[in-house]
């Protein structure tokens, strides 16, 4: 086993599947991950696995043309194929019979519609549809259609000048995955859940999984492979060609480096960037939360939210007017050490999380939210002496945690965002 602690874990033949088909958590991934590299005997079992995916994912199912149940249905029951039971074993047999030969001629009409030439089952051209809209200039902009059209496999598209949107029926009922192109941005379908993207941006991604034995849906840059089960993210290739950029708002996924078996998992929250020839960097938040002291003042505290990531991001500031959260948007955690008696053992002492008021600040509205752009910061100042009135005279840690929903042009995650530790020394107070 990979872990003989863990007793309720599936074995490990199952685990291995579920690693490579990307259905584990992060710390599982990067568990096995280390494995591998140690064990010759599981990186081969990998690699066999692997093999064997690719080997299924060759094999194109053949989708038939909207409301082909139905009509069958329909022409079934016309022939009187659903009537009332007819008792008698003979009865039964030649309905299920007429049943039989009506799937027949269907199953050979099929055939003939899908194939070509003879050569066998091939995938439907048509996998979805592609709309054009205008660019959008400012977040909520209302689009106006420009054209609407099928989507054809192994097409190249160039957006052009305008938006592009990407509806994707994923096989399983109701269900369907949309991407958003940028103006300016090629690529192609070489399945219903592989694309490649030559350049420009996919603003949005929001994949649903597929039907049994899809697998995950890729998407390939001319710097990398990504995967993804079941989420929202972007994914950016930088306008000079030498990076391309993924910021992931829900769910998880996994990059790989081009023509490379390794990855990295990236949640939510986390972005990563991968340069030609390189592995994926690690994965980072796509926000910082920063604490400083404001000079001047011994018991101002500044707090600075910067936009750390690729895309611009949407955050709750510090007064929740609409009462939108239960709990507080931002706390403060403070531990300080004890004061030192005499034959004790010193102790540290953390104070109940408290949340923070903005101090007045003409100009500057703190309740709703705001978009940040990439590198854009958002600040607010607060006032510490009411809770360290009455604490000693010692080294304070002082810790702020944002717990907001993250918001983006990729979707929604909630996420906790913690900054550093804040050192105030009180003893000369």
């Amino acid at each position: 086993m990979l872990d003989d602690e863990k007793v309720t874990q599936a074995a490990p033949g199952l685990q291995l599947v579920s690693y490579v088909l990307g259905e584990l958590d992060a710390d599982s991934q990067v568990a096995i991950d280390k494995r591998a590299e140690s064990d010759p005997a599981i990186k081969e079992e990998l690699e066999e696995i692997r093999s064997h995916m690719r080997l299924h994912q060759q094999v194109r199912s053949v989708a038939p043309r909207r409301g082909s149940f139905e009509r069958l249905r329909s022409r079934l029951k016309k022939d009187g194929a659903f009537d009332g039971a007819i008792p008698g074993v003979h009865a039964m047999l030649r309905r299920s019979f007429l049943i039989a030969m009506m799937v027949g001629v269907v199953a050979v009409v099929l055939l003939i519609v899908f194939s070509r030439g003879g050569e066998g089952l091939a995938t439907p051209e048509v996998i979805g549809q592609i709309v054009y809209t205008s660019p959008t200039l400012t977040v909520g902009e209302r689009r106006s259609e420009v054209e609407r059209t099928e989507l054809l496999l192994n097409k190249e598209y160039d957006t052009g000048a305008y938006d592009a949107f990407v509806w994707l029926p994923t096989g399983v009922n109701n269900t369907f995955s949309t991407l958003e192109a940028q103006p300016n941005s090629s690529f192609k379908f070489t399945h219903s859940r592989h694309v490649e993207i030559e350049r420009g941006e996919f603003r949005r991604l929001d994949i649903q999984p597929g039907g049994v034995g899809e697998g995950s849906f890729e998407v390939k840059t001319p710097h990398c492979t990504v995967q993804v089960d079941q989420g929202s993210l972007t994914i950016n290739i930088a306008r000079d060609g030498s990076e391309t950029q993924i910021s992931v708002g829900r769910g998880s996924v996994r990059v790989y480096g081009l023509n490379s078996e390794r990855s990295i998992p990236v949640t939510a929250g986390y972005c990563t960037s991968v340069e030609r020839g390189k592995l994926p960097d690690p994965a980072r938040p796509v926000l910082k939360l920063l604490l400083s002291r404001v000079a001047g003042s011994e018991f101002l505290i500044e707090v600075t939210m910067v936009n750390a990531g690729y895309v611009p991001f949407k955050v709750r500031r510090a007064i929740d007017r609409e009462r939108a959260f239960s709990e507080p948007i931002y706390l403060l955690h403070v531990s300080h050490a004890s004061e030192y008696e005499p034959d004790t053992t010193p102790e540290n002492v953390s104070l109940p999380p408290w949340p923070p008021t903005p101090e007045p600040d003409p100009g500057n509205d703190h309740t709703g939210e705001t978009w940040l752009d990439p590198g854009a910061t958002y600040r607010f100042r607060f006032d510490v002496s009411p809770l360290l009135v009455v604490t000693p005279r010692v080294e304070h840690w002082l810790r702020l945690e944002y717990r907001g929903d993250l918001y983006g042009a990729q979707g929604e995650a909630r996420v906790r965002i913690q900054s550093e530790n804040l050192k105030l020394d009180l003893r000369s107070r």
